[in-house]
C-alpha cells in the first residue's frame, strides 16, 4: 500500500472534502483526488461513495480510515523520535577508554558533555587497550580512547593527545637516593596490552636495562601503592601519580636520556557510521585537544 496516497485519503476523509485536505497537504484539489482515485484502484475497492461534490466513506473506507489514521500517527511518532536523535535529545552513547583515560582524562570532558546533551544516556567501560580495541572491532562502544598504540589494519588510530609518565620508587630520604639502582630493582609493570606497560618497557630499554624483574599488576594504582608499600619502581601515568608524589608517599626518578611520555589515541573503524552522540562527542574531543599541563 503507498503511504502517500493513503496520506491522501486519510487527510480528505479527516477535512471532509478534498479541497480542505488539498489546502492541509499544500496541494492541489485535482492531485488530491486522482490519488484517492489511484489507492482505489491499487486495492480493487470502493472507498468513498461520491454524490457531486461532497461524498461518504464507504464500510471498507471507513476501515481504512482507521487503520490509516492510526498508522500515520505512528509515522509522526517515528519522525519525532528520529528528530530526537538527529537533534541529540535522545540516544545512547557508549565509550570504551584504557583506565587512565577512563579514571583520569575523562570524567570531566564526560561532565561537560552531558551539560550540553543532558537527555543522551552514557555509558562509560574501561579496560586495556586491547580489549577496548575489541570492543571496538564488536561494534559494542560507539568511541574508544586508548593508551597504546594500535597495529591493526581494521582500525584507524588517530593521536589524541600526549600524556607525561613518571618513574616512581619508594620515598625516602634524598641522602641514599643515589643507592638505588634500576638495573637490580623489581619493577612493578601493567599486563601485556596495556599502553602503560608499552612506556615501561620503552623506559627499559632507553635505560639498557636488558632482562629486568618485573611483577605484574593490574592496574597502574596497584602500581603505585605497591611502590608506596616500599617495593620496587614503576612507570605510572603523572596525572594519577601527583597527589601520592605531593605527599612524598612516592618519589620520582628523573634518569638521564629517558623520555618518559607516551600518546593517547582516538580509535574508530573507516567504514562504520557514527551515531549523532559519537559525532559531538569526536567534537568536543577536538575543542578540547590541547594537553593541560598538570603539576
Amino acid at each position: 500500500m503507498n503511504l502517500h496516497l493513503l496520506k491522501l485519503f486519510v487527510m480528505a476523509v479527516r477535512e471532509q472534502g478534498f479541497t480542505r485536505a488539498a489546502d492541509a497537504l499544500q496541494l492541489t484539489q485535482p492531485a488530491v483526488s486522482k490519488g484517492v482515485r489511484e489507492l482505489e484502484e491499487q486495492l480493487g475497492t470502493t472507498l468513498l461513495e461520491r454524490q457531486g461534490k461532497r461524498f461518504r466513506t464507504t464500510e471498507a473506507g471507513q476501515v481504512l480510515y482507521d487503520y490509516g489514521r492510526a498508522l500515520l500517527a505512528i509515522e509522526r511518532e517515528a519522525s519525532e523520535v528520529l528528530r530526537g536523535f538527529r537533534n541529540l535529545q535522545r540516544g545512547t552513547l557508549v565509550i570504551g577508554a584504557s583506565t587512565t583515560v577512563a579514571d583520569y582524562w575523562l570524567p570531566a570532558i564526560i561532565g561537560m558533555f552531558l551539560n550540553r546533551y543532558p537527555t543522551i544516556e552514557l555509558k562509560l567501560r574501561s579496560a586495556n587497550t586491547d580489549t577496548v580495541r575489541n570492543w571496538l572491532l564488536d561494534c559494542s562502544i560507539d568511541v574508544a580512547l586508548v593508551e597504546g598504540a594500535i597495529h591493526d589494519p581494521a582500525v584507524e588510530s588517530r593521536p589524541w593527545r600526549t600524556e607525561d609518565m613518571v618513574l616512581i620508587a619508594p620515598a625516602q630520604p634524598a641522602q641514599t637516593s643515589k643507592r638505588l639502582n634500576l638495573e637490580e630493582s623489581l619493577w612493578m609493570v601493567r599486563e601485556p596490552g596495556s599502553g602503560s606497560r608499552e612506556a615501561a618497557e620503552q623506559a627499559l630499554h632507553e635505560l639498557g636495562i636488558e632482562r629486568p624483574k618485573l611483577v605484574e599488576l593490574n592496574s597502574n594504582e596497584a602500581i603505585l601503592h605497591t611502590v608506596a608499600a616500599g617495593c620496587g619502581v614503576g612507570v605510572v601515568p603523572k596525572i594519577m601519580a601527583r597527589d601520592a608524589l605531593a605527599l612524598k608517599r612516592v618519589r620520582r626518578l628523573h634518569p638521564a636520556g629517558v623520555q618518559l611520555k607516551r600518546t593517547l589515541y582516538r580509535l574508530r573503524l573507516p567504514n562504520r557510521p557514527q551515531s549523532n552522540a559519537a559525532l559531538a562527542f569526536e567534537a568536543l574531543l577536538g575543542e578540547l585537544s590541547r594537553p593541560q599541563k598538570i603539576s
